[in-house]
């Protein structure tokens, strides 16, 4: 099973002399787009060519889980390799790779510069006070509240009250929120005033205890929370209700990419991850890590 090595595991990839400095040195902001699956022009190995190994995973969002997954069974294929998994808020994937301080990074977007996968995809909940009489918004009006432009709920809603909408972000570096502005073409992005929330959990808790509040998070936990009579809506987004079959067949429109990210000649273990994480194999656990697979019917 893969253990989630943090510190020591992070030290084992980078010389003595950088320390652990470096490592906090290189964390910076992801901006998710909308991504296309790199062309592979090397052969993954074959039960013929095992490998062997250590395999170094950055990131810092909501898919730690499902990297868990995935790593715990690809060394049950693979017993000679480890997979060691450093996972903190401040993790910055990109400049990680892009120094070779890890073997892959998980990202929301396509880095030009970076062998970039697509392995899977995410819904993005738009959440309100259960008790809000907002029960739905068009795509241009969710853009308009997170930019600002729209302030008060009377203004999506007449029958709304005249109070001032409470924005909850989420933090700068995470996944979700980069794909969140970058789907809804927010180029300002959220205003610097709106309340930030660390996790999904706080996001959902915050409008819970909010009749004004809005936030955004990932499909799963949404759902999740409002099985279990958490106090929440979750918005319909131009008349599609957000649920896992509207996000599996495309119809709701506001999703966002999980990409791994590797240099441009990855280790033989490396590519190996990549082959097996778009395998079916690898997509059918997808689900299994509360997100969306690239293969219908998984």
């Amino acid at each position: 099973m893969a253990a989630t090595r943090l510190c020591n595991n992070i030290l084992g990839k980078v010389s003595l002399a950088v320390g652990i400095g470096i490592l906090w040195g290189f964390l910076v902001p992801l901006a998710p787009v909308h991504s296309k699956e790199s062309p592979t022009s090397e052969a993954p190995p074959t039960a013929s060519s095992p490998i062997s190994g250590t395999i170094l995973i950055v990131g810092n969002g909501p898919e730690r889980y499902l990297l868990e997954i995935l790593a715990a069974e690809f060394e049950s294929r693979h017993p000679s390799v480890s997979v060691d998994i450093f996972w903190h808020p401040n993790a910055k994937p990109i400049r990680t790779i892009e120094l070779n301080e890890a073997d892959i990074g998980i990202t929301g977007e396509e880095v030009p510069s970076l062998r970039s996968t697509l392995i899977a995809r995410d819904g993005v909940a738009v959440l309100t006070n259960f008790s809000n009489p907002v029960k739905e918004m068009t795509t241009q009006q969710v853009a308009d509240v997170f930019s600002g432009k729209i302030r008060y709920w009377s203004q999506v809603y007449e029958e709304a009250p005249q109070t001032k909408i409470v924005l909850i972000n989420r933090t700068t570096n995470e996944n979700i929120r980069q794909g969140f502005e970058k789907t809804l073409r927010i180029p300002d992005g959220i205003p610097r005033s709106a309340y930030r929330a660390g996790t999904e959990d706080e996001a959902i808790k915050a409008v819970s205890g909010n009749l004004e509040a809005i936030t955004f998070v990932s499909m799963t936990p949404a759902l999740r929370a409002k099985e279990d009579g958490v106090a929440i809506n979750l918005l319909f987004i131009n008349r599609v209700e957000p649920e896992v079959q509207t996000v599996l067949d495309n119809r709701y429109p506001l999703q966002r990419p999980v990409m791994l990210i590797s240099n441009t000649h990855p280790s033989p273990q490396a590519l190996a991850f990549e082959q097996f994480a778009l395998s079916r194999e690898g997509q059918n656990l997808m689900r299994k890590g509360k997100f969306y697979p690239l293969i219908t019917g998984q």
